[in-house]
């Protein structure tokens, strides 16, 4: 109910913590997946989930919404992808780091060698 208040709106004899959708009709920005595919079980549930977001919520999502949604459940869930993200951050960072000491060292270089080429 408390969410239902925050949303601005009433809630309905429907809506219970259980029967409220994790995917909202309004989303963010979208991409396009080139020649992306679902199962078809899979894509039949997706009808049939749009179909419960509208009936509560009063309108309907756009698939991309629902993909989106399932996509950051899955990356929240699963703990080994975030493990690996985590050292690829950790890996980045380690990368900048040494380049930013060589590049510092190079431009030091260069400029003290301009400076003495130019006196």
């Amino acid at each position: 109910m408390a969410r239902d208040e925050a949303k601005g709106r009433r809630a309905s004899k429907m809506e219970t913590p259980e029967s409220v959708p994790l995917v909202s009709a309004k989303r963010g920005k979208f991409e396009s997946l080139k020649d992306a595919k679902v199962e078809a079980v899979i894509f039949a549930r997706l009808g049939e989930y749009k179909a419960f977001v509208k009936e509560v919520e009063g309108e309907e999502p756009e698939e991309g919404a629902i993909v989106s949604a399932g996509l950051e459940m899955l990356f929240a869930a699963d703990k080994g992808f975030e493990r690996w993200q985590g050292e690829q951050r950790k890996r980045e960072r380690q990368m900048a780091e040494r380049g930013a000491v060589g590049g510092t060292t190079r431009t030091t270089a260069s400029i003290t060698s301009a400076a003495g080429g130019m006196t």
